[in-house]
């Protein structure tokens, strides 16, 4: 056989690579589940416990509980709405769905709510710095740098995130090795009674629950740009979501036995306050050790709400590549962090309107689109069969 007929052999026992429709290489379902952890897992794991006790006091890890079952009906919903559009994206899903008219500025305020998104996760996390660690730090100063990082990171495309996030998922493990060390400390007590609060406190803290899982809309986002079968992806969504609901119920189950219920309203931040607490051989602040890792969890959450605000400009432009619209969106994010400050008034006012907005574009507008998307369905198989 000549080196021609050779060559051709080899190439035909090579599997041909998944290409989406842009001619880029598809996710790997090992980092579709990391991009989903990632971008779930972020900022609010050191306040979680806090906002939960702040309602339903120690039933709050109850609240959590049935918040993450009504986030994975939700996760349902999202990919029986993406399995109807298996080569589209959450901005072309609109324009079917809702027509142009109507998608387009669907798409236009999904876009401003990924920037305003990004933008709370940037006060958030110059607020927690500025506190904790770099009392002096002018604001500008943090906020500039994670967002100048977070845009390289968005300008090597999906395929680099998805493999930086495998990547640095590893460290995730070393959050949870911190908070096992609290346990040792660990009062079962703290939690009894159970339901003392009732079960309308309960139901009110599912609020809190569910805005700390906010996050998972990604998976629609990103659905068709991921490789492997429909039934494949929602298994990967739902691992994604029980991890995640997993490491946040040991989060809060850790700072609830370690304060007790007088005490852990004392304290907005109790995962690093227990912490502080202990030391290691080699490490006499856990705390700031904590910090230095959770900073790359806010990195890669503000990454992915980046990305999918420039994923957006580039559809509705219709253009390619996306890193002129990672810069704008960048600068627009940095823009309202200098505009609102660290006042913690204005950070909790601007919180309560992107936690609103999240409700509708995480919630309400992906359950309208499953029946929309079954109609649409069924008009194609009628359309099909005549």
């Amino acid at each position: 056989m000549d080196r021609t007929n050779q060559s051709k052999a080899v190439q035909e026992r090579k599997p041909p690579r998944q290409k989406t429709r842009n001619n880029d290489q598809k996710l790997s379902q090992r980092q579709f589940f990391f991009i989903i952890v990632q971008t779930q897992i972020g900022v609010g794991i050191l306040s979680v416990p806090y906002d939960l006790h702040s309602v339903a006091r120690q039933d709050g890890w109850i609240s959590l509980l049935i918040g993450a079952l009504a986030i994975q009906v939700i996760l349902l919903g999202i990919w029986v709405v993406a399995k109807s559009f298996p080569e589209d994206t959450l901005y072309t899903i609109n324009d079917k769905l809702f027509t142009k008219w109507i998608g387009k500025p669907i798409s236009i305020l999904y876009i401003l709510y990924f920037i305003g998104v990004g933008s709370l996760i940037i006060l958030l996390f110059c607020r927690m710095i500025s506190m904790w660690v770099l009392p002096n730090t002018p604001l500008w100063v943090t906020s500039s740098l994670l967002i100048s990082v977070c845009m390289y990171m968005v300008s090597g495309g999906l395929i680099v995130l998805g493999r930086m996030y495998t990547m640095l998922s590893l460290l995730l493990g070393l959050l949870i090795f911190f908070i096992i060390i609290a346990t040792k400390e660990m009062h079962l007590m703290y939690l009894f009674p159970i339901l003392e609060s009732g079960w309308g406190k309960v139901f009110a803290g599912i609020n809190k629950a569910i805005f700390s899982f906010f996050g998972f809309i990604v998976s629609l986002v990103i659905f068709s740009k991921v490789e492997g079968s429909h039934v494949q992806k929602l298994k990967t969504i739902v691992y994604a979501h029980c991890f995640v609901t997993t490491f946040y119920m040991f989060t809060v189950f850790a700072s609830f036995t370690f304060f007790s219920t007088s005490e852990l309203k004392l304290v907005p931040e109790p995962v690093l306050y227990m912490l502080k607490a202990f030391t290691l051989p080699i490490i006499a602040r856990i705390d700031l050790f904590f910090i230095s890792i959770w900073v790359i969890n806010v990195a890669t959450t503000l990454a992915t709400y980046l990305y999918m605000a420039s994923l957006g400009l580039s559809d509705l432009f219709k253009r390619e590549p996306q890193s002129h619209f990672i810069v704008l969106i960048g600068v627009i994010i940095f823009i309202i962090s200098i505009y609102v400050g660290l006042d913690i008034s204005r950070i909790q006012a601007f919180n309560k309107v992107v936690t609103n907005s999240g409700y509708i574009f995480s919630v309400a507008l992906p359950l309208i689109m499953v029946p929309l998307s079954y109609f649409i369905r069924n008009r194609r198989k009628g359309e099909s069969s005549s």
